[in-house]
């Protein structure tokens, strides 16, 4: 019989030994598995006082998302500073989409070539957006809006260079369809057999088709389709000719009707001790046809109820002159005197604190009288 004692010393051997075992069997089975295989989460096991092998240092790689082909632009804040119409393009020749009131804040997306007109948002409207006079838009000091860049058709294009008619048949006895601004690109989808009438796009058009006179577009396209009158290809397809010396008649004006009145003016100014002092208004008017009228209000401030002093200026140029006139509650104004074009720093007196309407139309005369006009109306303190 094995004394108690001894029992447990074999015992404590026994386990030892087995201890021992256990822990030569690991370390086997861990240098046996290469160091590759181990899992991306697996923690490796150290033996004994062994140093550790040492482990490589995943670097995670980024593949950067391109930029977008067309970068969202950037909105700029502006403030209006008198009542203003907003339009389908930079120009007072484009249709009115409706009115912005003085005061009112706007986002301006960019600016036209000549930085003369500025696209804002225009929610009311189809297409989102809107153009106004940039020269009524306040802006924080130092902002530079950007400019739009003008897309170019496809195909064969061309560049006006002077507002222009857009006439339903080559020639100035077809109807009117509406007026490009100068710059405008557009393209090209024919000419009529002598190259002085060219078919453009023009989407407001029936058939989506127009005609300019050829005189005032800037193109290098050649080998346009010959059309005659309706749009159809000429008999026989032949090109007719191409005379260098056709000098065509242009088809400039009338003027594109806005529709302002004496009680919807085309803006409204209130001058003010601490605001605005002076406004500058660019439009046009023709008669017989056209846009016969222009009506621009502003209200005069003066310091203790006396008359205001106010300073006008017109500028004209094209066929005719203007007849100016000072409306105030539903009558003319008498006594002021005259204004005419290419009068500058004429002085008027007037009562100050109510609204007055320059009513400004064509002079009478033979033909058409078309009249570009800039009208600057300052109120001295």
């Amino acid at each position: 019989m094995i004394p108690k004692s001894s029992r447990i010393t074999v015992m404590k051997r026994s386990i030892s030994l087995l201890i021992a075992l256990a822990l030569l069997g690991c370390g086997c089975a861990a240098a046996r598995v290469p160091a590759a295989s181990m899992p991306e989460s697996a923690s490796p096991s150290v033996t004994g006082t062994a140093a550790p092998s040492a482990i490589a240092t995943l670097t995670p790689t980024w593949t950067p998302v391109p930029a977008s082909a067309t970068p969202t632009p950037v909105l700029i804040q502006g403030k209006l500073a008198i009542k203003v119409n907003v339009r389908s393009g930079p120009g007072t020749s484009f249709a009115a989409l409706g009115l912005l009131n003085a005061g009112e804040n706007v986002q301006i997306l960019y600016r036209d070539a000549a930085g003369s007109w500025y696209q804002i948002l225009y929610p009311p409207d189809a297409s989102g957006t809107g153009w106004v006079a940039a020269q009524y838009v306040q802006v924080a000091e130092g902002t530079r809006v950007p400019l739009q860049a003008t897309p170019t058709p496809a195909g064969p294009s061309g560049k006006v260079t002077q507002r222009l008619n857009v006439r339903a048949g080559p020639g100035l006895t077809f109807d009117s369809l509406g007026t490009l601004a100068p710059d405008t690109i557009v393209r090209l989808t024919g000419k009529n057999s002598s190259a002085a009438w060219l078919q453009i796009e023009y989407p407001g058009a029936p058939g989506g088709r127009g005609w300019v006179t050829a005189q005032y577009v800037q193109t290098e396209a050649t080998g346009l389709p010959v059309l005659d009158d309706y749009g159809r290809p000429a008999a026989n397809g032949t090109q007719g000719p191409t005379p260098v010396a056709v000098t065509p008649t242009p088809t400039v004006g009338p003027a594109f009707a806005d529709h302002d009145s004496e009680a919807d003016p085309a803006i409204r100014v209130t001058f003010s001790f601490s605001g605005t002092r002076q406004f500058t208004y660019s439009s046009q008017v023709s008669a017989p046809s056209g846009d016969p009228e222009d009506w621009v209000e502003f209200t005069p401030f003066a310091v203790n109820a006396a008359p205001a002093h106010l300073v006008f200026s017109l500028a004209c140029s094209g066929n005719g002159s203007l007849s100016v006139e000072i409306w105030q509650a539903g009558g003319l104004v008498s006594g002021w005197g005259s204004l005419g074009c290419g009068e500058a720093d004429k002085q008027v007196a007037l009562p100050s604190g109510m609204a007055y309407q320059v009513h400004l139309l064509p002079a009478a005369g033979q033909g058409l009288r078309l009249v570009d006009y800039v009208l600057t109306v300052e109120n001295l303190p």
